[in-house]
């Protein structure tokens, strides 16, 4: 069986799914969403989708891994591997982030009419097939390329530290893998703990199964007999908007790992019809609009209900106390 690649393809299919609720990620566990499309209803829907989830309001001072927070912890990295390496006697110039590929950033600015249009739900259309591989330069390859044999060790033990022989006993230990280890622990150390402290799983537990209930919830059943009635007289034969996504998801997944040209042009033509039917018929009924209403009441269930165990997150993990 074929695996199904979830990072664009789940990725963008969700955003179909709740394209108007961009404010509600919490450290990755939401499925917050941007909204958009080619008609006025579209402005409306980004308007919509500007508004700050309460869950995300409540916890926004736990670091996350927005591409803002991430930007930023990458250049403090770097500052502190290039201040220590100097202290080791090396020169060292920090690096600026490698840019990414097209990702949920440009299905936001197009809308996801035109996204549905272009990649479909991004199996057969990815954006990542659209960029070639970066050239990645280091900006200290000369100085570098001057450095004798034993300079030249001398410097990576500096920035990588030593070989560790790692078991599940002694662990890896940060301290003897040089400045890259140094700048990680400083900077990310803090961000991982916040989401692996056994103190909290029950707690991250609860939050992802939240998140799961927003499609199934009763309030949404006029919207999705709405957007049903539509992709019916689209062709499609669906009874709720997950439904459209995880028919394509499925008929992935059961491709063998060799199949012929014909059949994947099928799937692709499928895919693509099924997107773009679906992106149009959530936007027709006002779907994302009325998923994010749902979505910020069960945020705010959840927050009323569990206060004191994320009051306790926040106090233990929150960056701006």
């Amino acid at each position: 069986m074929r695996s199904v690649p979830f990072t664009v393809a789940a990725a963008v299919g969700a955003l179909l799914l709740l394209s108007a609720c961009s404010g509600s990620d919490s450290g990755g566990d939401g499925d917050g969403r941007g909204s958009g499309g080619s008609s006025s209803g579209s402005d409306a829907g980004r308007d919509s989708a500007a508004r700050e989830s309460p869950l995300h309001a409540y916890t926004k001072s736990i670091p996350s891994d927005n591409a803002d927070d991430s930007a930023k912890r990458h250049k403090k990295a770097q500052n502190i591997i290039a201040s220590c390496m100097q202290e080791a006697g090396f020169e060292y110039t920090p690096q600026d982030l490698p840019s990414q590929p097209a990702s949920l950033d440009d299905a936001e600015a197009m809308g996801p009419v035109e996204w549905a249009e272009k990649h479909g739900y991004g199996w057969s259309a990815s954006p990542e097939s659209e960029i070639g591989e970066e050239e990645l330069v280091n900006p200290d390859a000369d100085y570098l390329a001057a450095m004798s044999e034993s300079e030249s060790a001398a410097y990576s033990l500096a920035l990588f530290g030593e070989q560790q022989d790692v078991d599940a006993e002694s662990g890896w230990d940060w301290t003897k893998g040089g400045c890259y280890a140094k700048a990680n622990h400083e900077v990310y150390s803090n961000l991982n703990a916040a989401y692996e402290d056994p103190a909290f799983e029950d707690l991250h537990e609860e939050q992802r199964r939240m998140f799961e209930k927003v499609p199934d919830d009763p309030r949404l059943a006029a919207v999705n007999a709405e957007w049903s009635a539509c992709m019916s007289e689209a062709g499609f034969d669906f009874a709720r908007v997950s439904e459209a996504l995880d028919s394509i998801a499925e008929a992935y997944a059961a491709l063998p790992e060799t199949t012929d040209e014909t059949t994947s042009a099928d799937l692709t033509k499928k895919e693509m019809a099924t997107a773009i039917a679906d992106a149009k018929c959530q936007e027709e009924v006002g779907y994302p609009e009325k998923a994010q209403e749902v979505q910020f009441a069960l945020e705010q269930e959840f927050i009323d209900t569990h206060k004191a165990e994320l009051d306790a997150w926040i106090e233990q993990y929150a960056t701006d106390k």
